[in-house]
């Protein structure tokens, strides 16, 4: 779905300073800021996403310095980029609207989405970070909270779990229609299988620090019911006037290069995708699509590497499909939820074939590379892609290696997912970077660090700090489902 949103700070600027304007705010215009508010801004994700998360997870490299995750060091406005800009912005706005609809019966799908919605935002915010404000976050004018706690990670999961579940069961034919979503089309059965799908992978993150209270997530998830086509995912197409935030990074920062391991896995796979997602040119910028010759950027190089002085040589982002402004916002994908099927299959936490899930993953990873302009990788292609690239079975630990390696494939375009499922599964196996400005001793980052202002502002954060990471705030720490 296409929308505008001309003026889309009007009104909002008055939740800032006026609350008793507020309850003025229609929510279906508040549902629709919040959803194009969340992946439209290129300042967080260009830092976040893109300079740190994406170069991490070796999905990019780049020769620059100013890009602090290929190299592990710490550059503090980067770091809490997505923190700096999600609080004051779409954070606050869900939980306002959450809290004005929470007690009119009329508006109960409204909040229903709405307590979705601030699942998968804050969601986004402690696999990032840790623990953080979430239980009293956003709640300034609400409940004059201006110094919220930072609640454990541990109980911010089991309120995503109760959330989810209560959502669900909120929905209700009798209450006014859905209006403004952008993401589900006002489609009530599809928030139902996006939020058991939110389950299913927030389930899955428990795999490391409790096992047993990630099978039963997983399974209530899958009995419930998830994403069952590409139709049933949550994505937005941006346009000119609220572009989409990973294209507008692409647009103003040609410094960052496809990565030597992402290219050269999906080169040994014959994955149609790489021409989807790259491209390389010569000197008067025309395409060369032949992909056995093209050479993605290792992590960690700088200016005095051999590799800055030939950059033009490596595989760049495609001008004509993920470039383009209209390019989609894939929130959660099918090819996500089938890889989490396939891992529970392998786990025994569901009855079905998980080499069917997995091939099932590939296709919905077609499909979704085929929502981008100028792309149309046919039926014949995607089944011989499948058909080569068989689940390997030889052993448990072969399967969650091919799925997880999958898994990292698959949410390109989408760091912060693919750095929260390396973290927990370890999969691919990454080879570490010990560059000299690196501030990790070689060690791949396992969070992105908390605002150093923090400190100063909210007196709760150092006994967060304490508690967690032993008063360290820094790229090594590791949040509470990141068990070792």
């Amino acid at each position: 779905m296409l929308i505008f949103l001309p003026g889309c700070d009007d009104g909002f600027d008055e939740l800032n300073i006026n609350p008793t304007q507020a309850p003025d705010l229609d929510p279906a215009f508040q549902l629709t800021f919040v959803q194009i508010a969340s992946s439209n801004n290129r300042y967080e994700y260009w830092r976040a996403q893109y300079i740190y998360c994406s170069t991490i997870i070796q999905h990019n490299a780049s020769s620059f310095s100013y890009w602090a995750g290929d190299k592990y060091n710490e550059i503090d406005s980067y770091s809490s980029a997505m923190w700096d800009s999600s609080y004051p912005r779409d954070l606050k706005n869900v939980v306002d609207l959450v809290n004005r609809t929470a007690e009119d019966p009329a508006q109960a799908n409204f909040n229903a989405a709405a307590r979705i919605v601030k699942v998968y935002l804050f969601g986004r915010i402690t696999d990032l970070y840790g623990d953080i404000p979430y239980s009293e976050a956003g709640k300034g004018f609400i409940d004059e909270i201006f110094f919220p706690k930072y609640d454990t990670q541990e109980s911010i999961y089991n309120d995503f779990f109760s959330e989810l579940d209560a959502a669900v069961a909120q929905f209700s034919d009798s209450a006014l229609p859905l209006q403004g979503d952008i993401w589900l089309d006002n489609d009530i059965s599809k928030w139902k299988k996006w939020a058991n799908s939110l389950k299913l992978r927030y389930g899955m993150r428990l795999t490391k620090v409790n096992p047993s209270l990630a099978e039963s997530m997983v399974k209530q998830a899958l009995q419930a019911g998830v994403m069952e086509s590409i139709d049933d995912a949550p994505v937005v197409y941006h346009t000119e006037m609220d572009r989409n935030g990973n294209t507008a990074v692409m647009q103003a920062d040609d410094n960052f290069r496809l990565s030597e391991a992402f290219v050269s896995y999906l080169q040994s796979t014959n994955d149609p995708r790489l021409s989807v997602w790259g491209m390389t040119y010569d000197t008067e910028g025309n395409e060369q699509p032949d992909v056995s010759t093209w050479k993605g950027l290792p992590n960690g190089t700088d200016g005095n590497s051999p590799e800055f002085e030939i950059l033009e040589q490596f595989v760049r982002h495609n001008r004509s499909t993920i470039k383009s402004v209209t390019a989609p916002y894939i929130h959660q994908g099918l090819a996500e939820v089938r890889f989490l099927q396939a891992e529970a299959a392998i786990r025994g936490w569901d009855s079905g074939s998980a080499a069917d899930y997995f091939a099932d993953g590939l296709r919905a990873g077609i499909q979704q590379a085929n929502l981008y302009d100028n792309t149309s990788i046919s039926e014949e292609e995607t089944e011989a892609f499948v058909a080569g690239n068989p689940l390997d079975e030889s052993s448990t630990d072969a399967a969650l290696e091919h799925i997880g390696t999958e898994q990292w494939v698959s949410t390109y375009l989408d760091a912060m997912e693919a750095f929260a499922n390396w973290r927990r599964t370890g999969y691919p196996v990454l080879t570490p970077v010990d560059h000299e400005i690196g501030q990790t001793g070689g060690t791949i980052p396992r969070r992105l660090y908390y605002p150093p202002s923090e400190l100063g502002v909210n007196p709760n954060f150092k006994e967060a700090i304490d508690r967690q990471f032993n008063g360290t705030n820094d790229l090594t720490g590791r949040v509470w489902w990141d068990a070792q």
